[in-house]
């Protein structure tokens, strides 16, 4: 990131380059689309380095405004708690965190400003974001595709409509009464002030928003466990969105991570966020005025483990929290203007609609099953049908061709997120859950064939005639696509293809994974990453490159590791020269970083370059390569 030590008047001579990258029509051949990415590499270079040289700077292209606003949501009475059937049916008895509604306002009034909020509640009832889009619109203009409502999908928290119905069911039993009186009146107050309190925070961020620098990354973290099956698949992705003032100040920060809020179980019926509000309270108290916020990923299959005690949630809390820290001193990817918002309603199929004789029989089960069928007969005997499908919102925010935010409704199982990541890459893709809306469970087709919890019994609980049909995951992939802009959609190489590297237009040598030639028993081609991964010390990467000119060029790593395999050494060799070094910490596998790490010479010629091990006695993984940048010195 030193472009401008090694071009000191390169920020006019490329600027009308960087102001014209977003406009670039729609890439329609891979020729092109590497030709694309090849100067994308180099003005990401000079966009990050002109970022991190601006932070002294009063107002510059590189920011936008940002409100931060924050509220109290939690209870003023004791309150039914919601996410466990078999929590007893007495209301709360006392408070562990305090519970919150935080807003995050993007752009001026003029760029139509958008607004992310994060609520500590198991999930948000569409009725009541749709409740908040009708004031908004009418009163400042948001409309519906700028505005994400997520959940951090406690449960410790309170009952708000969403799984009422279950309220009464109670292991093998249930009850047609109503609740009691008292405790129906709590969770009616609760819901009507919780409406009130997101306008009021929607509004004071709105009110609150002025120029700031807005940047992302991504790390991981490590608790989370796929409760389905044992080792299997979990989204370990930690990506963070930072927002400082004009001064460098931090005013606040978005932390997505794909896990349950299930650390204290049923037997406490005590208010709590779960670790996601500890990590709020461990990150606002390592900084300061800072907000901190806390979405939730694909994690509607994973449960945080150890769990079923207070200090798990203290733990994991400060997993989030170390992690968080270290991410705030990488090199963060700048985002220079405020999201553009797409959404749309999709109708999502359920497997089979029962008929009244079906219910019937289904009503003498003495589980939920049956606790469901007679509340569907008693809706049908008062003129009302049986869904065949449920309406489903799907959300898209680019924020240029920087990063796209994926928001999808429901609990979403983690099989959305790796065919995401795969279809779309892992390098500019967020994926929120419980976002907008949490109707059920979203199963993916692999589930639903399997069945349990997630696929069928979760969907009575939820008020659902039966699971959905397996091909809902082809419908909602093909709504993120569509939502999608073309950006997002250049074909990826899927497998390294070696070719002679051709140098640039000013003689930048881009030594790319995609082109180069994999030697070794250990490593992968990674195209979600554009990357060499599963990179050991055994292992080795080759290229044929062409020397546009003699001269000297520095030399740029651009790697990731996790800071526990960080440190072996590296040899970078072409003809007789070798470059050593070491390979320094990035944070964790997911976190990419660039730096300079030595000068060599080069002849004006082909020439075969060589990146490997610089011991034979160290052992195990090395590093994820993305690429090797080489600039020549002026």
């Amino acid at each position: 990131m030193l472009f401008y030590q090694i071009y000191p008047n390169s920020s006019q001579r490329f600027s009308k380059l960087i102001a014209g990258m977003i406009s670039w029509p729609k890439i329609k051949s891979k020729k092109m689309s590497t030709a694309f990415s090849s100067v994308f590499i180099i003005v990401t270079l000079l966009v990050c380095h002109s970022f991190l040289f601006s932070q002294n700077a009063k107002k510059d292209n590189s920011t936008m405004q940002v409100g931060v606003a924050q509220i109290d949501i939690t209870p003023q009475t004791p309150i039914r708690l919601a996410g466990y059937g078999s929590r007893k049916k007495a209301e709360s008895e006392g408070i562990i965190h305090r519970l919150k509604a935080k807003a995050l306002a993007f752009g001026s009034d003029a760029q139509r400003p958008s607004i992310f909020i994060t609520v500590d509640l198991i999930g948000i009832p569409g009725q009541i974001r749709e409740k908040l889009v009708d004031q908004l619109s009418k009163e400042t203009g948001v409309e519906a595709a700028q505005l994400v409502i997520c959940a951090s999908h406690t449960h410790g928290g309170p009952e708000v409509g969403n799984l009422l119905n279950i309220l009464q069911y109670r292991g093998a039993t249930f009850s047609d009464s109503l609740l009691q009186l008292d405790q129906l009146i709590h969770i009616s107050q609760y819901t009507d002030q919780l409406s009130q309190k997101l306008k009021e925070v929607a509004l004071a961020a709105l009110k609150n928003r002025k120029q700031a620098f807005v940047a992302w990354g991504q790390g991981q973290a490590g608790f989370a466990r796929n409760r389905r099956t044992a080792g299997g698949p979990v989204d370990p992705s930690l990506p963070l969105l930072r927002v400082t003032d004009l001064n460098g100040k931090l005013r606040a920060i978005l932390v997505n991570y794909a896990c349950h809020g299930t650390t204290l179980e049923g037997s406490v019926n005590e208010i709590h966020g779960d670790w996601m509000s500890e990590a709020q309270r461990l990150i606002e108290a390592n900084h300061p005025g800072a907000v901190a916020m806390v979405s939730i990923g694909c994690g509607a299959d994973a449960n945080p483990e150890p769990r079923g005690q207070l200090e798990h949630i203290k733990l994991h809390g400060q997993e989030i929290s170390d992690n968080v820290n270290k991410l705030l001193s990488a090199q963060l990817q700048p985002l220079t203007s405020p999201p553009s918002g797409r959404i749309k309603w999709i109708e999502l199929p359920f497997a089979h609609v029962p008929t009244v004789e079906e219910l019937i029989k289904q009503a003498e089960d003495k589980s939920v099953k049956g606790y469901y069928a007679r509340l569907a007969l008693d809706r049908i005997a008062r003129g009302e049908a049986v869904p065949a499908v449920q309406k489903y919102p799907v959300q898209t925010w680019t924020f240029e061709n920087q990063l796209a935010m994926i928001n999808l409704a429901g609990e979403v199982v983690v099989d959305y997120s790796i065919r995401l990541k795969n279809e779309l890459g892992a390098d500019k893709l967020w994926v929120n859950a419980y976002a907008n809306d949490v109707p059920c469970y979203i199963a993916s087709k692999r589930v639903i064939k399997e069945g349990g919890y997630e696929a069928e019994t979760s969907m009575y609980f939820y008020d659902k005639p039966s699971p959905f049909g397996e091909e809902i995951e082809n419908i909602i992939m093909t709504a993120v696509h569509d939502l999608l802009p073309a950006d997002f959609k250049i074909l990826r190489d899927t497998i390294n293809q070696p070719e002679v590297i051709q140098p640039s237009i000013d003689g930048f040598l881009i030594l790319s994974a995609s082109k180069a030639k994999a030697i070794g028993p250990n490593i992968k081609f990674m195209p979600e990453w554009k990357a060499f991964g599963w990179f050991n010390t055994e292992d080795q990467t080759e290229w044929n490159v062409q020397v546009g000119k003699k001269s000297r060029y520095d030399v740029y790593l651009d790697w990731s590791v996790s800071d526990a395999e960080a440190g072996k050494s590296f040899v970078f060799e072409v003809g007789n020269q070798k470059l050593k070094g070491k390979i320094g910490k990035t944070g964790s596998w997911f976190t990419y970083k660039k730096e300079k790490v030595g000068t060599i010479t080069l002849s004006a010629n082909l020439q075969k370059m060589v990146f490997r091990s610089g011991s034979k006695s160290e052992k195990g993984a090395m590093l994820d390569l993305r690429q090797i940048l080489l600039l020549p010195v002026k």
